[in-house]
């Protein structure tokens, strides 16, 4: 395939052999982008079963364990993938650059360095506070609960793995008063000498690194369009944007993504699992993807220009599912005719990676996706791993979860994650 073959979107027909390969290095910025939102959709779709059942204070503890037994994960291997070598403030902040927890412009992270042990970043604009300032009517201990409880030890995880001694320090933050102006929050991050070390984590940490997901390794392809930074050796770029990346770097930070929010997702059905009770996770967990399905799938067709809702478009969406991250999981979805298809799993990293419990412990979970495209299509099981898709004309649709309208709140629907700079300006403090 040449550079002029590739494709700004997924808008022509389905191809049972389409690869990631194929988009242009702007339409690949922009599904990395859709990528690490989902990690948005995940704590929405998620946190309200915790809350229910556990009650609210439960959620600190359950987010505290999926944040801090991925997070540091995946941040290793986000360093690795683009050789952001060093232990200083600049190569802390390139790292939440790579963070599925910091979604580009939904959390719009400024950054600036100061020197090697001092670095600064600050939000003007927060859509996760946004959102629950909306839901809760601006509850303050709600956004305590997050902006403070939640916050200051996941953060001190993720420093940690560039630097043990690393430290989040508040400037300001939440909660603010209902009508404000300026930035949600401003943050030193800050090597302290007299800290002894990282904070004290999480068991879901040390479970999750024994998984086949948090040691999977990516292969790096040919890039099939010049241009872009290859890795992220040089200094700190403050306006940094996917776009900078080189095609090869893109289409292995999109699989990259899906599978950082694969940890996330791991670490918090772990959490669950230990924390509260394997029942509460058996019924959570299929409700789960079942949620997120279509925001994710409205978004991801807008995205990618993928209209309709036969099965042909079905199959279009499967093919992108970040749940089922390309390579680690290995699929393959057929198209018979325009109401019948099929999609099957093969041997590989993901199926059977039971170190703990996970999304693809509920492997059918692709059939909300499917019902989000066409409410009245149907998966059949006709193998250990395999499954018969109909779209049936008489069936009554399926409804929406009763969490999915929810999980679009505060503007997340139809948030722009289409391609732009970070605006450089140095902030006071």
């Amino acid at each position: 395939m040449t550079h002029a073959e590739l494709a700004e979107d997924y808008a022509g027909p389905f191809d049972p052999n389409w690869s990631l390969e194929r988009l242009t290095r702007k339409a690949l910025a922009r599904l990395c982008r859709e990528y690490m939102v989902v990690s948005m959709y995940h704590d929405r779709a998620l946190m309200p079963h915790v809350a229910l059942a556990v009650g609210q204070d439960a959620t600190i503890k359950q987010a505290d364990s999926e944040w801090m037994g991925s997070s540091p994960i995946y941040t290793e291997r986000n360093k690795k993938n683009l050789n952001i070598s060093g232990d200083g403030a600049s190569e802390a902040l390139k790292s939440f650059q790579f963070d599925v927890g910091a979604p580009h412009h939904f959390l719009d992270f400024h950054f600036q360095e100061v020197d090697h042990d001092l670095g600064v970043f600050w939000l003007p604009f927060c859509g996760a506070h946004h959102y629950l300032r909306e839901l809760t009517a601006n509850d303050e201990q709600l956004v305590t609960n997050m902006c403070h409880h939640m916050e200051d030890r996941t953060f001190d995880a993720t420093l940690a793995a560039t630097n043990p001694k690393l430290r989040a320090i508040p400037v300001h933050r939440p909660p603010k008063p209902d009508e404000f102006t300026g930035d949600h929050c401003r943050w030193e991050i800050r090597i302290v000498d007299e800290e002894p070390g990282p904070r004290p984590g999480e068991p879901s940490e040390a479970v999750v690194r024994q998984s086949a997901a948090a040691n999977f390794e990516f292969d790096l392809g040919e890039s099939l369009e010049p241009g872009g930074m290859d890795d992220y050796s040089g200094p700190l770029r403050p306006d940094f944007r996917l776009e900078d990346l080189s095609h090869a770097v893109l289409v292995r930070q999109a699989k990259e993504f899906a599978l950082d929010v694969h940890l996330l997702m791991r670490a918090a059905y772990f959490s669950i699992d230990e924390n509260f009770s394997p029942e509460l996770l058996d019924d959570a967990a299929p409700q789960h993807r079942a949620a997120m399905a279509p925001v994710m799938v409205e978004r991801l067709c807008e995205a990618m220009g993928i209209t309709g809702d036969g099965m042909e478009t079905i199959a279009k969406v499967l093919q992108l599912d970040p749940i089922l991250v390309d390579d680690y999981v290995r699929y393959s979805v057929t198209v018979h005719d325009d109401a019948t298809g099929s999609i099957e799993f093969h041997d590989c990293a993901g199926v059977g990676d039971d170190v703990c419990r996970s999304p693809l412990d509920w492997l059918d979970g692709f059939e909300h996706m499917a019902q989000a495209v066409n409410p009245r299509c149907r998966a059949t099981q006709t193998g250990e791993r395999s499954w018969d898709l109909h779209i049936d004309s008489d069936a009554e649709p399926v409804e929406p979860h009763w969490l999915a309208d929810g999980i679009g709140g505060g503007g997340l629907r139809t948030f722009d994650l289409s391609e732009r700079r970070v605006e450089l300006t140095v902030k006071p403090s």
